[in-house]
């Protein structure tokens, strides 16, 4: 980051004459007009760039070495995942590895995270095997991506694949391009916490079938896989199962042995590639294909990926394709913002949403060209890469080159890659996104985000994790729907001997005069409460009557958390002015808003109470209305 210099510090030059003569050349600036073209030009180009910002800003010396193993680390953790990953969409292992390459310089270019590391991930392969199930006829035949039985449905469903990831790039542009990037914060964090941990559970239970060593059909509910787990168990295969589980010990001792430690901590991104070369070298060594029947990666495609711009059309099932692609752009603008914030906050740096969209539409348009399928930021590299050092988009730039060299080199070794070892890889790095423990403290502060969560979860492991994201986000609405037709409307009493004031119970002393009623709303007054906030004037009104065995004659509203009102909350605030003085009553109104003020002057009910009537602090509208009461009282002791 560059910092301005002290120019209290910077020595004084004596005025010369050749200083004078060069201020006075008009020939070595270009005129203002000029000068601002020059800059809005420049502002236009690293708008339409963000790399040209943090290039412009970037100390080659200092952070190249940093960037430099940051991509070389989160290089060597992202080839055997992304493997793994499209052997979980079932597409063949090229795919993963083409996705980690292409949209990875298009979102250096792009994006607006300098650490996020883009490319394939369990969820999104998740999404988009279940969604390519209903679209593609013959996706249930597709058993070994690598080595089809049936290569033309094979072939259908890699094109679809792409159409896929070419409708989140223009699901990303357009969202971009309208500026609806603020729409990411309608997803709470109750949400995230629940999908992500229901995907884990259903993510974990679909690689289970390379663990035992036998089919399991496509599922992705959990008491249906579950159920054809178990009916399946006298075809376990032992040899399959040791195998995998230990892969799955090596790569959690390696993830503790690197939390233990510091200075260890660069070994947390060794542990899928550790596996990788471990179950490599055991079958090779061992001829476990052949003598075991330990299934393999087979057949795998090397070579730099080719042109799919062909495939963009035709596109068959729009809209069975339009819903997979817009449930996929939700999740992974979610993943991937909420890494981006949580990385950038770290370090103080600030994440657009609208840039983000771009970023991520341009990286999936840029794989839907070259052989990838849907694409977004992954925690765990994401994260690796900023604990190993990375300062920009070099870092993912260097992990996308060792992608490169090993589609064009390396292809041949992956082939005699186990698969039990590909399911221990994704298992492994998704059993840190369950989350329990999160519900555990939702419900002991919210039992409505419990509530939210709760219902996520569990339908999306008992339903579908598309129909859990959607449920989640319409519990969530109606929630605050609910809050926002019955506010809170509290009554308020004075702290003694202070301006301040408090919300209070009926059973106690709560006003200094009787006659008197501070209300409080706690929420915006508008069509769908505007009854509801007039039976609870009524309610309180009856109460402290009662209570007091004195006609209330001065009602004080504080406005201070009404965030806005709509022409219905106007009129039913008229309605109560009116009502209030047919019946002798005085209404005063505290601490309007900048945004409620100029509605009160618009329609009219500003002037219609009285400007002496309106007050800028609560205080200010007590003691006015203590006084209207003094001056009653007083009025009706002469007449009597």
């Amino acid at each position: 980051m560059s910092h301005l210099p002290d120019f209290e510090s910077l020595p004084i030059l004596p005025r010369t004459h050749a200083h004078t003569t060069h201020l006075q050349q008009p020939t070595d600036a270009p005129p203002p007009a000029r000068c601002k073209q020059q800059l809005s030009a420049a502002r236009l180009l690293q708008t339409a760039l963000p790399c040209l910002q943090w290039l412009k800003d970037y100390d080659w010396r200092a952070c190249l070495r940093d960037d430099l193993l940051a991509g070389a680390t989160v290089g060597v953790m992202v080839v055997p995942q992304s493997v793994s990953f499209a052997a979980m969409a079932r597409l063949p292992s090229s795919f993963g590895l083409y996705t980690s390459l292409a949209p990875i310089f298009a979102y250096a270019i792009w994006g607006s995270s300098r650490q996020l590391a883009v490319g394939p991930v369990a969820l999104v392969s998740l999404l988009l095997s279940e969604g390519l199930h209903h679209i593609v006829p013959a996706a249930d035949a597709i058993t070994n991506p690598n080595l089809p039985e049936d290569p033309a449905a094979q072939r259908a469903y890699n094109h679809a694949a792409i159409q896929v990831s070419l409708l989140v790039a223009v699901i990303y542009l357009l969202l971009g391009a309208a500026r609806l990037g603020f729409l990411t914060d309608l997803l709470s964090r109750p949400i995230i916490s629940s999908f992500l941990t229901a995907g884990a559970v259903i993510i974990s239970l679909s690689q289970v079938k390379y663990l035992v060593g036998y089919e399991i059909p496509h599922e992705n509910r959990v008491h249906l896989m579950l159920y054809h787990l178990a009916k399946g168990l006298h075809s376990l295969r032992w040899a399959e199962l040791l195998m995998g589980l230990c892969w799955i010990t090596t790569l959690f001792a390696i993830k503790r042995l690197a939390a233990r430690s510091k200075r260890l901590s660069w070994l947390g991104a060794m542990g899928p590639i550790t596996v990788t070369l471990l179950s490599i070298s055991s079958v090779w060594l061992g001829h476990l294909h052949e003598r075991a029947g330990i299934r393999v990666v087979g057949k795998m495609v090397g070579g730099l990926p080719p042109v799919t711009v062909g495939w963009w059309a035709p596109v068959h099932s729009l809209p069975r394709m339009l819903v997979t692609a817009a449930s996929i752009s939700m999740v992974s603008l979610l993943e991937a913002i909420s890494i981006a914030r949580a990385i950038a906050f770290k370090h103080g740096d600030t994440i657009s949403p609208t840039q983000e969209l771009f970023g991520l539409g341009f990286a999936n348009l840029a794989g839907a060209a070259f052989g990838g399928y849907p694409s977004t930021g992954s925690f765990a590299r994401s994260f690796v890469a900023e604990n190993a050092g990375a300062k920009s988009g070099i870092a993912a730039v260097v992990a996308a080159c060792i992608v490169g060299l090993t589609l064009l080199f390396l292809t041949p070794v992956f082939q005699l890659m186990p698969m039990n070892a590909l399911a221990a890889i994704v298992i492994a790095g998704v059993l840190g996104l369950i989350d329990p423990g999160k519900a555990v403290s939702l419900f002991r502060v919210s039992k409505a985000d419990f509530a939210v969560w709760l219902v996520c979860c569990l339908v999306a492991l008992f339903v579908g994790v598309d129909w859990g994201l959607a449920c989640g986000v319409g519990t969530a609405l109606l929630i605050l729907l609910y809050r926002t037709a019955f506010p809170d409307v509290a009554v308020l009493e004075q702290v003694p001997h202070s301006h301040a004031f408090r919300p209070c119970e009926w059973d106690s002393e709560v006003h200094g005069l009787k006659g008197l009623l501070i209300l409080r709303v706690s929420g915006p007054i508008c069509f769908a409460n505007a009854e509801y906030i007039k039976e609870r004037l009524a309610w309180h009104e009856v109460h402290a009557s009662d209570m007091h065995s004195v006609p209330i004659r001065c009602v004080v509203l504080d406005l201070s958390a009404v965030s806005h009102m709509d022409t219905s909350g106007l009129d039913a605030m008229r309605d109560w002015r009116l009502e209030f003085g047919t019946r002798g009553m005085h209404l005063q109104l505290a601490s309007p808003n900048s945004h409620v003020s100029p509605l009160l002057r618009r329609s009219g009910l500003w002037d219609a109470i009285g400007q002496e009537h309106v007050h800028a602090h609560l205080h200010e509208a007590v003691e006015c209305a203590r006084h209207l009461l003094g001056r009653a009282a007083s009025t009706d002791f002469e007449q009597g």
